[in-house]
């Protein structure tokens, strides 16, 4: 009896470690394809969030999710594929060159208008930033300020 038991387990075990694996296989391969990013050497845009225009109020932002997938917080620059993407970004707005009726700095949140719909196209960079020229900061939002 305790064979049977014995050979049931680690029958068992057998099968779920192929499923473990085949999942992880899976799920791998699914993530190398369906990556928006992009290597340097392969066709690709770049985004560059690291550059503001204070005295224009674009602010630099943080990348936290492309196309719906959260990602690491990226702040400098980035490489994506060709296409569509969504990217959602945060950033601070730094406002101690205007009025002292409005507020100094204004954090933006994942409730505020956050999200960018851009078309990447290869050999381009898309400089991105946070536009915060209206008086009212729901009026804010992310904007490519330059192509090149």
């Amino acid at each position: 009896m305790k064979g049977l038991v014995w050979i049931l387990v680690n029958i068992n075990e057998a099968n779920i470690m192929k499923h473990i694996f085949l999942f992880i296989s899976l799920f791998s391969s699914y993530t190398l394809f369906a990556s928006p990013f992009a290597k340097p050497s392969e066709a690709s845009g770049i985004l560059n969030l690291s550059i503001a225009r204070p005295s224009a109020n674009i602010f630099p932002v943080t990348i936290y999710a492309i196309d719906g997938d959260q990602t690491i917080n990226r702040n400098k620059a980035i490489w994506l594929k060709p296409g569509v993407h969504t990217i959602s970004v945060n950033s601070v707005i730094d406002l101690s060159n205007r009025s002292k009726s409005l507020l100094r700095k204004h954090r933006i949140k994942k409730e505020d208008k956050n999200e960018l719909k851009i078309t990447i196209e290869e050999g381009k960079t898309y400089y991105i930033g946070y536009d915060a020229n209206a008086n009212d900061p729901n009026e804010w939002r992310p904007v490519v300020w330059k192509v090149k």
